[in-house]
């Protein structure tokens, strides 16, 4: 089930269902410490004269979106049957680790009657469900759940000073216990079990009279924290501040913070400006502030293969840091740069992915294989930090922190990729390729060689080590050539996947793939190259999924989350994704010489608006022909890649409106 809303500060992330229910809780990091975990979730029930429902059964009718340009969500729950409408204003602080729910509760029957609401919470503390103790706070009128050193404290006012009028602990998921939610279903009332210890939860009632035809107002808050004293501090915090006041700042300062760099959009649809802004608030909720970029915090794809996106790939991560630094911000990319400082090896290379606290994640690639040792490693993931690391450079000109990144990652990366190397063919070695399934020499994996050999060249010569410029030139210069020399097919008339080189045979792999795309990108060959408008050529005419939903794929018969049992190869490719798809429309963009070459990336521009959900988030990929979202959602990289081909669209239209005036005026 892809998300609805995600929300966060850096330090925590919170993601919803369609129900408006939070599914995941993550906190002391983003991608972290999920708290929900998978298959569960915390509820929120209704009860007036007689009748119960949580937002999760028949009879409500949903939608959920943002307010403009913010983290704040904006879902929107009416039950007809128990005459009620819920405006819900979902927010994490931007200063402390609290979760609000602002509820705008409205009485659509002309009766005056009581209304509860109820709260449950079903914490998996550090993702497990044991030794945990939930208890009632007598001083706060709240109800604290708490392990090691982890505390969450639920509390809550009506907009009349009204606190928590019923609360309950228990035991859940233990004996056939259920949980304590079951205790408000029948008659909206609560035992008042005051502590519970081992595999708990807790629900909570906050009941208030509504006269007819009224309004009424309910802030809900969730503190996050690492010690007693602490949670009670952050809590007595949001009392003297005011749920309203914190309401206010946090959505003034998103307003700010998305709006920061003023975009020249001129007439670019609203649609696509929407996306643009919601895109960019979306990659700030997966990045965490010790500097990881979180592929993606979803954690139904647990149901695929017991593992998550919650990880920092140092691919996905460079290239969203390059579209950061594209749309002007500074200190994402540059934390996710200090990040990359402390995980790279001592040899100079980056592994698989890592977890938000430097730690390494989990990996399928061996270590071993039938022909001997072998690194588990995908190249290109270090090789293009490096070139994240000099588009940073360009466009903020902070010569002081790439000093600063020069001996531990610059001079230790450089010198790896450039010591990768087999001698023999001046290729790099082996590795897998940046969908992490075939292990060769890929072209796509030693054009960002290249590139990442030449960023590190540049990056020398602007801090004064020639030396080492003079290496890393030499070096990418030879691998260029080799590139070109073995792993262009003249056959086929375009670039190779990848081959295979095994007792001095090699063998070609001419499987036309969406990664070959991206070699103009990365400086190998000019982009109106013919051999690179070629492989263009190959990857619309094999790569173009040939359904209403259309898009580009990843690469001819692509099985991953493909519907075999709907679907054939022989008629679809693979299933479109949105990263794929927005290359083939970078390339158009590039090679655009008139205003009207610009119709083709601008649909598919508004192909990406179409993609997202209701609330504007973008998946990994899409079903060909249902259109329904597949694999996770958000994908942070899919974001990522949008922002960067609109700001490439806005540049170009500007550059073809100025040579067309300057024509018109000669």
């Amino acid at each position: 089930m892809p998300k609805s809303l995600v929300l966060g500060n850096g330090h925590m992330l919170v993601a919803f269902d369609k129900f408006l229910q939070v599914r995941d809780l993550y906190y002391p990091y983003v991608g972290l410490e999920d708290h929900t975990t998978v298959r569960n979730f915390h509820r929120v029930g209704f009860f007036t004269e007689g009748k119960f429902s949580w937002l999760s059964d028949p009879g409500w009718e949903i939608s959920i979106d943002y307010l403009e340009d913010t983290l704040v969500g904006k879902g929107i729950a009416t039950n007809t049957q128990l005459g009620i409408s819920v405006l819900f204003e979902d927010f994490v602080y931007t200063s402390f680790t609290v979760f609000f729910r602002k509820l705008t509760i409205t009485n659509l029957t002309d009766r005056q009657r009581d209304i509860s609401v109820f709260f449950s919470h079903n914490f998996f503390i550090y993702g497990e469900k044991l030794q945990d103790t939930a208890e009632y706070e007598p001083k706060l009128n709240a109800v604290l759940h708490y392990r090691r050193n982890r505390y969450f404290l639920v509390n809550g006012l009506w907009d009349n000073g009204a606190g928590m009028d019923q609360f309950t602990v228990g035991k859940n998921g233990l004996h056939n216990l259920e949980g304590t939610f079951k205790d408000a279903e029948d008659d909206g009332e609560l035992q008042g079990n005051t502590i519970d210890q081992g595999s708990v939860d807790s629900t909570v009632r906050f009941k208030q009279n509504f006269l007819p035809n009224t309004t009424r107002v309910l802030n809900f808050w969730l503190c996050l924290e690492r010690n007693y004293h602490k949670i009670h501090e952050l809590n007595t915090r949001v009392k003297e501040f005011s749920p309203q006041t914190i309401f206010v700042h946090t959505h003034d300062y998103w307003k700010k913070w998305v709006q920061k760099e003023h975009f020249a959009f001129g007439d670019l649809p609203a649609d696509i400006v929407r996306l643009f802004k919601r895109s960019l608030l979306t990659i700030r909720t997966q990045i965490d502030d010790g500097g990881a970029i979180i592929a993606a915090n979803d954690t139904d794809i647990l149901e695929f293969n017991r593992d998550t996106y919650s990880y920092m790939w140092p691919r996905d991560g460079a290239y969203v840091a390059i579209s950061l630094s594209e749309a002007g911000y500074e200190a994402l990319p540059r934390n996710f740069f200090e990040f990359c400082k402390r995980v790279i090896t001592h040899e100079g290379f980056l592994l698989n992915k890592y977890l938000p606290d430097g730690s390494v994640g989990s990996s399928w690639h061996p270590k071993v294989s039938k022909d001997g040792l072998q690194l588990p490693i995908q190249e290109d993931e270090t090789a293009i930090t490096l070139v994240a690391l000099q588009k940073y450079y360009e466009q903020f000109r902070t010569i002081e922190v790439i000093q600063s990144h020069f001996n531990d990652l610059i001079l230790k990366a450089g010198n790896w990729l450039a010591g990768y190397i087999d001698p023999e063919t001046n290729l790099p070695l082996p590795s897998y390729d940046l969908w992490e399934e075939r292990r060769g020499v890929h072209t796509y994996t030693c054009a960002t060689v290249y590139a990442g050999l030449i960023a590190a060249a540049n990056l020398s010569e602007e801090t004064g080590h020639h030396r080492s410029a003079e290496l890393f030139r030499t070096k990418a210069e030879h691998i260029k050539e080799a590139i070109l020399t073995n792993l262009y097919s003249p056959q086929d008339n375009r670039f190779l996947k990848s081959i295979t080189i095994q007792d001095g045979v090699i063998r070609k792999d001419n499987t036309v793939d969406a990664s070959l795309s991206q070699l103009w990108k990365l400086g190998l060959v000019a982009i109106d190259d013919p051999r690179m408008q070629s492989t263009m050529e190959a990857i619309r005419k094999s790569l173009s999924v040939p359904t209403k939903i259309g898009g580009i794929c990843r690469y001819t018969k692509d099985n991953y989350h493909f519907d075999h049992n709907h679907l054939s190869h022989e008629t679809i490719p693979g299933n479109p994704w949105i990263i794929t798809t927005l290359w083939e429309a970078d390339y158009t963009i590039a090679t655009a010489t008139k205003p009207e070459d610009l119709e083709k990336p601008l649909e598919t521009l508004h192909w990406v608006c179409r993609q997202a959900s209701q609330s504007g988030l973008l998946a990994e990929q899409m079903h060909p022909t249902l259109g329904i979202p597949l694999a996770v959602a958000p994908l942070t990289w899919s974001h990522s890649t949008f922002v960067s081909t609109v700001l490439s669209y806005v540049k170009k239209k500007q550059e073809l409106a100025k040579s067309s005036s300057l024509f018109v005026s000669s």
